[in-house]
C-alpha cells in the first residue's frame, strides 16, 4: 500500500502539473485545468456558505467531502499535491528523528481547528478567507505567480547561455524551441506580489525542519474539516498481540496520529498513508473494515478557550474587513475580468487561486494580483494592470477556468460587448493634445469594428505661432468596452496618454443577469 501510495501521489501531481500547464492560448484540455480548485471540499464548503448559494462548479469537492466518512483523510495523503511536496521537501530538511511521547508534539495541532472556525465564521459574514489558507489554492497561486516564471527564466538563461557554445547551438535551440511548444511561455509573464506569496510558500516548506509536514499536522484548514469528517470513517487500524512496542510506527507517523500506546490512531488526523504497516518490524499492523472502539480516537485537539478566541478573532477579522477604509481614487482603477460578479458577489466567490491570472497571461496579460486598490477585503483578487497588458478581444479564457464561478462563463459574442471600463484621455500628456502632433497608435489598436476612439480634425495655433492641422482624439463612451489595448500601447512614456477606470462597468449576477453602473441591462444565459 505504501508503494501504491506513492505512485497515487506522483499521479496526481503530474495531473496538478499537466492541467497547470494547460491552462494557456489555446485553451483546449479535455479536463478541466482547475479540476483540483474544484475538488477542494474547503474551497467548496466556503464558497457555498459566503455566497449563500449553491455553486455547481464545486460539487466535486463536496463529493470529496462525503467520502472522507468511510475512507478517512485519503485526500492528504494520496491526492493534494501541496502534501505531495511536502513530502518530497520534508526528505530534503529531514533531520534525525528522536522518539518523542505523542502528547509533547502537540502544541500546534489545535492551531488548524481554530483557523477552520474561523475561515467559517468570516464565510457567514460574507468575508472570503479561504483562498488564502486552501491547500490547493495555495500551490496553484504559488505556480502561477512565482515558481513557473522563475522556472521558466532559468530554462532560458541555459539555454541561452548554451546557444552561444557553437558545438552546443543547434540541440539547444532545438530544445528551446520545443519546449516553448510544450512547456514555457510565448513570452515570459510578471507579476505583482510574486515575493510575498513566494515567501509564504517558503515559510510553509521551511517549517517542516520543525515537525514532518508542520503544515498539514497544525495549521492545513483543509485538513482540520476533513479531520472532523474523518472521526467517523470506517476503515481502522488494528496493532495485533505481535507488536513488541518498539515505537517505529509513532516515530515514522508524517501525521502523529499513533498514540504513546502505540495501538490507538487519532482518526481525524491519520492520512491513510499505512507507513505505519509498512515499517512495523514484525507485521503487527494491518488495516481492516470497522468503526473506532475507543473514544479517543475520536478526539479533537480544540479546547473550549481556543474554540471561543477563534470565534472571536474570526468575527473581529470580518468586522474589521468590512468597515474597512477603501481609497475611491485607487478603487477606480480595481477593473475586474470581463463577466465578473458584481463586487460583492466576485469577493464572496474568489478564492485567489490566480487561475484567471495564470491563463490571462498567455493572451492578453492585464489580470494581476491586487494590492490594497480595492480595500483590504479584495486583496489578491484578479485586477487588470492595463499599462502591464490588456483584455485581449477575442478572448473568454479567464471565465472558462473560474473554479467557483466568481467569473460568469460568457461566450465569445456577449463578451465582445462586456464593458470593463471607459478609457479617458489625459491631456496633459496625449502626444497631440499637448504637442500637437499627430498620433493614431490608440486608434489603430482599438479592435472595437466601430471604432471607440475616434479623431476631431481641426487646424490650430500652437504656442510657437505655427498654424497645423491636428488629429485630436477622443473616446465615443457608448463604444467603448475598456479593454485597455489603448492604454498599454500608448507610446508615452510613465503615466500614459490614455487611461481606463470602472466607470460603466457592467458585472454579472449569478443568475446571468448584466448589471451596469446605470442598473439591470439584460439576462445573458450562456
Amino acid at each position: 500500500m505504501r508503494t501504491a501510495r506513492r505512485v497515487s501521489q506522483i499521479l496526481f501531481f503530474a495531473l496538478f502539473v499537466y492541467l497547470f500547464l494547460q491552462a494557456s492560448y489555446p485553451y483546449e484540455s479535455g479536463i478541466p485545468s482547475d479540476l483540483f480548485l474544484r475538488a477542494s471540499p474547503l474551497a467548496a464548503v466556503i464558497t457555498i456558505v459566503s455566497s449563500r448559494a449553491f455553486v455547481a462548479s464545486v460539487v466535486i469537492g463536496l463529493a470529496i467531502l462525503v467520502l472522507t466518512i468511510p475512507f478517512g483523510r485519503f485526500f492528504c495523503g494520496w491526492i493534494c499535491p501541496l502534501g505531495t511536496l511536502l513530502d518530497f521537501t520534508d526528505k530534503l530538511l529531514s533531520r534525525p528523528r528522536k522518539k518523542v511521547g505523542q502528547r509533547d508534539s502537540l502544541r500546534f495541532r489545535s492551531w488548524k481547528y481554530a483557523l477552520l472556525t474561523a475561515v467559517l465564521l468570516g464565510s457567514v459574514f460574507s468575508i472570503q478567507f479561504a483562498g488564502y489558507f486552501d491547500p490547493i489554492s495555495i500551490i496553484t497561486r504559488t505556480f502561477t505567480t512565482a515558481l513557473y516564471p522563475w522556472f521558466a527564466q532559468s530554462v532560458l538563461t541555459v539555454l541561452g547561455a548554451a546557444s552561444d557554445i557553437p558545438w552546443l547551438s543547434d540541440p539547444a535551440y532545438s530544445l528551446l524551441d520545443t519546449l516553448q511548444q510544450r512547456v514555457l511561455p510565448v513570452s515570459m509573464p510578471h507579476f505583482r506580489g510574486s515575493f510575498l506569496i513566494f515567501l509564504i510558500f517558503l515559510g510553509i516548506v521551511v517549517l517542516g525542519r520543525l515537525q514532518r509536514r508542520f503544515w498539514c499536522r497544525n495549521l492545513c484548514p483543509l485538513g482540520a474539516l476533513l479531520g472532523l469528517f474523518a472521526r467517523f470513517r470506517l476503515t481502522r487500524r488494528i496493532v495485533t498481540d505481535a507488536c513488541i512496542d518498539c515505537g517505529l510506527c509513532q516515530l515514522h507517523c508524517r501525521m502523529n496520529a499513533v498514540e504513546d500506546d502505540f495501538r490507538t490512531t487519532l482518526t481525524s488526523e491519520c492520512i491513510e498513508c499505512q507507513e505505519c504497516a509498512a515499517i512495523c518490524p514484525t507485521n503487527a499492523i494491518h488495516y481492516t473494515i470497522g468503526l473506532p472502539r475507543a473514544e479517543a480516537d475520536k478526539r479533537v485537539d480544540l479546547s473550549r478557550r481556543h474554540f471561543v478566541e477563534s470565534l472571536v478573532g474570526g468575527a473581529t477579522a470580518a468586522v474589521a474587513l468590512n468597515v474597512g477604509f477603501t481609497d475611491r481614487r485607487s478603487q477606480g482603477s480595481a477593473i475586474r475580468p470581463p463577466g465578473a460578479l458584481v463586487e460583492k458577489e466576485f469577493l464572496d466567490r474568489c478564492i485567489r487561486c490566480h487561475e484567471c491570472v495564470r491563463i490571462c497571461s498567455t493572451t492578453g496579460a492585464c489580470l494581476q494580483p491586487s494590492f490594497l486598490e480595492a480595500g483590504l477585503e479584495a486583496f489578491w483578487t484578479p485586477k487588470a494592470d492595463m499599462r502591464y497588458g490588456y483584455c485581449e478581444y477575442n478572448c473568454t479564457l479567464c471565465s472558462e477556468v473560474c473554479p467557483t464561478g466568481a467569473i460568469f462563463p460568457l461566450d465569445l459574442q456577449t463578451k465582445q460587448k462586456t464593458r470593463m471600463g471607459i478609457a479617458y484621455f489625459d491631456h496633459t500628456r496625449c502626444i497631440p493634445w499637448y504637442r500637437y502632433e499627430d498620433c493614431l497608435v490608440c486608434e489603430e489598436h482599438c479592435p472595437v469594428p466601430d471604432k471607440a476612439i475616434r479623431f476631431d480634425v481641426r487646424e490650430v495655433v500652437t504656442p510657437r505661432g505655427e498654424k497645423k492641422v491636428v488629429k485630436f482624439p477622443y473616446v465615443v463612451e457608448e463604444l467603448c468596452i475598456g479593454c485597455g489595448i489603448c492604454e498599454n500601447k500608448c507610446p508615452v512614456e510613465g503615466i500614459p496618454g490614455i487611461f481606463v477606470t470602472r466607470a460603466g462597468e457592467e458585472r454579472f449576477l449569478a443568475d446571468g443577469t448584466k448589471v451596469s453602473s446605470e442598473g439591470t441591462d439584460q439576462t445573458y444565459g450562456g
